[in-house]
């Protein structure tokens, strides 16, 4: 949510966590982007139903995400899904967030202090990237 806050400061964005978002139609949207803390090495499962319920409206879409290392490849196997079924992909976004999982819980998580201002700055970057690749394929 922190770096979806961020890129709002930036751009104008609903955003709306999983529950809300089930009360908006994303063909009243030109771009819809999904994010997640990543969990064990997947995009959370609500957010990949929420992606299967909508998959046949979406346009435009951009995937951002948070884990203990901040490895873009986390996003791969959603983006490889997206690009499948003809979406017209404007970009993926990774960056560190705490992460608490299983065993890094009893030291207190790894990647403490992330998302930081770093972070945010780049996630405003790549926002505007998403924007700036939009408007260049809808000219």
């Amino acid at each position: 949510m922190k770096i979806a806050e961020a890129m709002a400061e930036t751009a104008p964005i609903t955003i709306a966590d999983v529950k809300e978002a089930e009360k908006y139609n994303v063909r009243d949207f030109d771009i819809v982007g999904f994010g997640s803390g990543i969990y064990a090495g997947k995009f959370a499962k609500k957010i990949v139903n929420l992606i299967d319920k909508n998959l046949d409206d979406l346009k435009n879409v951009f995937i951002f995400s948070t884990s203990g290392t901040g490895k873009i490849k986390y996003n791969e196997n959603l983006l490889s899904y997206l690009n499948a079924n003809c979406k017209n992909v404007l970009g993926s976004f990774a960056c560190k967030g705490l992460c608490k999982w299983f065993i890094f819980a009893l030291v207190g998580g790894i990647a403490k202090g992330h998302p930081d201002m770093d972070d945010f700055d780049a996630a405003q970057t790549f926002i505007g990237q998403v924007i700036d690749k939009y408007n260049n394929t809808n000219i």
